[in-house]
């Protein structure tokens, strides 16, 4: 569920947040607009109590929050075929890290 619906979600993140909506409870952040990338890329980052979400296309980038799900759940939904022209930075997992 997304938290407020006064946001809105930039075109190459639509899909992605679409499918994080039924799994774990989504906060959008404001879009900066020409972000002037080479490459859509999709970057995780381990907050306190959440993610961070960082997507960003070709002319716009967007930061979201995300809210009690696993790093796991979020790279099962990255796998996606959909999302395979993204490049993804995912932070390690703890399991690699013992």
């Amino acid at each position: 569920m997304r938290a407020g619906t006064h946001s809105s979600i930039i075109d190459a993140a639509e899909p992605l947040i679409a499918k994080l909506d039924r799994v774990c409870r989504v906060s959008c952040g404001v879009i900066r607009a020409n972000a002037r990338s080479r490459s859509r890329t999709i970057k995780i980052l381990c907050l306190k109590g959440g993610w961070r979400l960082t997507v960003v296309a070709k002319n716009a980038k967007q930061e979201f929050h995300l809210f009690d799900v696993s790093l796991d759940e979020i790279s099962a939904i990255l796998a996606g075929r959909e999302f395979d022209s993204f490049e993804k930075i995912l932070p390690a997992s703890e399991a690699s890290e013992a």
